[in-house]
């Protein structure tokens, strides 16, 4: 065995150890505590034997009021005089006997009944030796537990028992071995003295018993305890593991223990027990300190100051040591060593935060999450338990604390869990999961109900004067009588506990439905899941679309972990798939790699509408096991295998029922028909996908076209293009790089859609490209020419006309390959003119030619100005009856709304030349721009 491995397992033998003892300990003392007899009252040792058998007038010594006066009562007894301390057998008339008769002095005395010493100021002269007298050595009452067997033998707080079954004793400790020497069931006799008077009352004593609360803190620890252990003995070379382990194992046993103690035996097992107490306490307070620097990430800002993780560890031993060697005598030095303790890790601690709280990570504050809020909601819990019990028998009912705390190492193991952290793979299957917490659930709901049940008799109930006379209800002046009023208290409590279990029932029922969906236990609404499939089914046609919505569906409404789809061709090939909660590698391998084989083993069972992932040959079996599929549920459509789903488990981790697997089988049906009806519109797609594919083409070439307008001072500018086929052969464009300056082009390709289009995104690209150079609308056209030329086909062509616009020198110039005249309204003399440059269209001369015959012409404009730019199909619009738009029109609906801004005149050419051609089709591309000097 390697030496690491030796190291390892004798630290898992050490820690186990611990353990072991720690439980064993804590167990041994449970039963202890839970079969030893009671008298069921509290008492502590007398801190004297001097009784005061009158009461006299003092002063207090703490009082805002130096005059106030109060009162030794019968009863006190006498605990010192100024610094002297009275010890069994002293005589309080040595101390006495050397005072003034006119001096006074400092009294501290111990009223029983309070369980509380009293300092007070008090004069010689009224403080009588004969006030005093010395009893045997006693125990006082300072607690009866309510319907006990000492109060039903009528034992009050504050009385002082000097014998218990005729013997005495000296302390309460040798007080509780007479008691416990007493079998159950038995009945002894106490002596005590009541107001100076010395009485025998008889009391059957019982077993103690383990309450609720008790129990509570005690499963606590076990928790504790057990989680503790689990830890640090997976991985107990980890020091993380190591210091988080131990923590917990020293804090269960002391909530195994801490309740369950009896104070006032001290023989050999109470030692051990007290001893082992304290250091499971101390030292679990250190180990969890320094678990802080290590989990769940180390912390090296922390780690680099070694001082820091050794503190806890010093103060633990350091308090330690000085209750073991009895540093401590009195309760003053008790609470000192304590509250240092205290305040010493608590300083350590606040310096930690706020010295390095910027030095952590993201990472590390997401780690720590879980455990940060469930520590700071169970304190809240204590809190409120505390408040809503009201704790003042904290050694009866500290043990409710133990419902929140229990949430504390649950959360470790989630941390641990969900994170992966300390090599540890904890893993509690969610149905496990489910019922813990259901059961917690219902036992906090019972032990709630049952204390609120408790209390209602306890309720004082004020009765109304009323008198019920069959008839009607009358009020009266003299209270009801005993009988009366015993059926109406009665009948409130009946009321009472009716609504609480009403109350509880609701409660309980909605944390029920909480819990539920939290563990994915909700009851599947079948018709409402098989109306959601049905919609997917019959509005999907494309099989990846389909194959989609199945899976999703089938993982959302019946809450599984995976869901899987194989759609096949002709009962072999695959040709769709999907998968949700599978990892996409290994689900593509596995489909792929073992695709004809899933397919023989399914036609093997064609009885079969649905049959187990066990039925599967081996290899395949484990395959598909590994991917957490656990179902195989076929696809048949007119017996000819169509598809298959694979379904994992579900989210609760139950395994599926009858119900669940008949509805997979009912819906592989109804999917059947959907999946034939996207073969067979699949069939179909090859048809739509040109005309879709041109409606893609239509938008990538509107959104070619100029989507916003420039703005020029002083100049208006609209313009738009209407194709008449999906795509067409027009452009227009804007073009501008300085200020003040644009380039207007309008272009028409011959012919129209596809070819067109094509041809018109080229020119596009290059008159865009032609632009960055600067050049004037000749000049533009010219280079376009000769690249144009040598691409373009002999049968095509393409017209255009450019005009550069200065607006801050109102000119315009204008260069027309082969279009439409410019038609140019005049606002001085309200004419329109149409300016018709010379030049030949692009494309149709590669020589000189086309440069010699294009020119160039220069207009001088004027506010109100407006140039209209447009393509033939506009003016070649026809109607039915073969009659064309013409320039006539345009000319005339330009001179009729010159007046109106650039996008009014624009739309109004476009919705006449609409008007006109009226129901017939479009045979062109219509583009139209408008630019008017303002």
């Amino acid at each position: 065995m390697p030496n690491n491995e030796k190291y390892v397992n004798l630290l898992r033998l050490l820690f186990g150890m611990i353990a072991a003892y720690l439980l064993a300990l804590g167990v041994a003392n449970f039963f202890r505590f839970a079969t030893s007899t009671t008298d069921e009252n509290w008492f502590r040792s007398s801190p004297s034997n001097l009784y005061f058998t009158k009461s006299f007038a003092v002063e207090k010594r703490f009082s805002k009021d130096a005059a106030a006066l109060d009162s030794v009562l019968v009863g006190d007894l006498l605990v010192a005089v100024n610094d002297h301390k009275f010890q069994k057998g002293d005589s309080v008339n040595s101390v006495l006997g050397e005072m003034l008769a006119d001096s006074s002095f400092y009294l501290r005395v111990l009223r029983p009944s309070l369980d509380k010493q009293l300092t007070f100021i008090a004069h010689r002269a009224m403080f009588p030796d004969s006030f005093l007298v010395t009893i045997p050595p006693s125990v006082y009452i300072y607690e009866v537990i309510a319907g006990g067997a000492s109060e039903m033998a009528g034992i009050t707080p504050g009385d002082v028992v000097f014998r218990i079954n005729e013997q005495f004793f000296k302390d309460a400790a040798e007080a509780d071995k007479i008691l416990q020497q007493a079998e159950s069931g038995a009945t002894i006799t106490y002596n005590l003295i009541r107001n100076n008077r010395v009485l025998t009352i008889p009391l059957t004593v019982a077993n103690f018993g383990i309450g609720v609360s008790v129990l509570i803190i005690f499963l606590t620890g076990v928790l504790y305890l057990g989680v503790g252990a689990y830890i640090v003995l997976s991985r107990p070379d980890l020091r993380a593991a190591q210091l988080v382990g131990l923590a917990m194992i020293a804090f269960g046993f002391f909530f195994m223990v801490f309740t369950t103690q009896r104070d006032v035996v001290f023989d050999l097992f109470a030692k051990t027990r007290n001893f082992t107490l304290l250091a499971s306490l101390m030292f679990g307070l250190a180990f969890w300190l320094h678990s802080k620097c290590h989990f769940p990430q180390a912390r090296p800002e922390l780690l680099g100051r070694p001082w820091l993780c050794r503190l806890p560890y010093f103060v633990a031993g350091a308090v330690f040591t000085a209750f073991v060697l009895n540093l401590a005598k009195t309760q003053f030095w008790i609470i000192f060593i304590e509250a240092s303790a205290l305040v010493i890790l608590g300083g350590q601690q606040l310096f930690i935060y706020l010295k390095f709280r910027g030095s952590r990570t993201q990472e590390y504050l997401k780690l720590r999450r879980p455990i940060f809020w469930t520590g700071w909601l169970a304190g809240a819990g204590v809190l409120a338990i505390a408040l809503f019990l009201n704790l003042n028998n904290v050694h009866r009912q500290v043990g409710y604390v133990g419902i929140p705390l229990l949430f504390i190492p649950l959360a470790y193991l989630y941390t641990i869990g969900r994170y992966q952290l300390l090599g540890i793979n904890v893993r509690i299957r969610r149905n496990i999961q489910y019922l813990i917490v259901s059961s917690v659930w219902i036992a906090v709901l019972i032990v709630l109900f049952m204390r609120v049940f408790v209390m209602l008799p306890e309720i004082n109930i004020t009765i109304p004067n009323i008198h019920f006379t069959g008839k009607s209800i009358v009020i009266l002046d003299e209270p009801p009588s005993p009988q009366l009023r015993d059926f109406i208290e009665k009948l409130l409590l009946m009321s009472f506990s009716i609504i609480l279990v009403v109350i509880t029932y609701k409660i309980g029922k909605l944390g029920q439905v909480f819990i539920d969906r939290r563990f994915f236990r909700e009851r599947q609404a079948y018709n409402r899941a098989a109306g959601a499939l049905t919609e997917v089914m019959t509005t999907q046609l494309n099989l990846t679309e389909l194959c989609r919505g199945i899976v999703r569906k089938l993982a959302r409404l019946m809450q599984l972990k995976r869901v899987g789809i194989l759609i096949y061709r002709d009962e072999k090939e695959c040709r769709h798939h999907d998968a949700h909660g599978m990892d996409d590698t290994g689900w593509e391998e596995t489909f792929t790699k073992y695709n004809n084989q899933l397919i023989d083993a399914i036609q093997k069972f064609r009885s079969e509408s649905r049959f187990s992932t066990e039925y599967l040959p081996n290899d395949l079996k484990e395959a598909f096991l590994k991917l957490g599929i656990r179902h195989i549920i076929p696809i048949r459509f007119k017996e000819k295998l169509v598809g298959t789903l694979l379904i994992g488990e579900n989210l609760s981790e139950v395994p599926l029922t009858i119900d669940d697997l008949t509805f997979l089988a009912t819906i592989a049906k109804q999917s059947a028909v959907s999946i034939e009806n996207a073969f067979l519109h699949e069939s179909l797609a090859g048809q739509e996908r040109l005309k879709h594919e041109l409606e893609l083409a239509r938008r990538i070439q509107m959104a070619s076209l100029p989507q916003r307008t420039p703005e020029i001072p002083g100049l208006d500018i609209a313009g738009s293009s209407v194709p008449a086929l999906e795509v067409g052969g027009d452009y227009f464009d804007y073009l501008n790089g300085r200020p003040n300056e644009i380039t207007i082009i309008i272009g028409d390709v011959s012919g129209k859609g596809t070819s067109a289009a094509l041809y018109m995104s080229k020119i596009q690209g290059i008159l865009r490209s032609l632009n960055e150079f600067n050049l004037s609308p000749r000049e533009l056209f010219i280079r376009a020419n000769q690249l144009l030329s040598k691409d373009l086909d002999r049968s095509s062509f393409v017209t255009a006309i450019g005009a550069a616009i200065d607006s801050g020198k109102r000119h315009l110039i204008l260069a027309r390959a082969g279009h439409l005249p410019l038609f140019y309204y005049h606002a001085k003399t309200g004419r329109v003119e149409s300016v018709v440059p010379k030049g030949l269209g692009l494309g149709l001369d590669k020589n000189e030619t086309f440069a010699t015959e294009l020119e160039e012409q220069l207009i001088h404009y004027q506010p109100n100005d407006v140039f209209l730019f447009v393509t033939d199909g506009v003016t070649e619009a026809k109607t039915n009856n073969g009659l064309e738009f013409g320039e006539e029109k345009l000319t005339r609906i330009l001179e009729a709304n010159f007046a109106s801004s650039a996008n009014e005149i624009r739309d109004r050419v476009l919705a006449e030349v609409k008007r006109f051609a009226g129901n017939s089709l479009q045979h062109d591309d219509q583009t139209v721009v408008v630019v008017k000097a303002i």
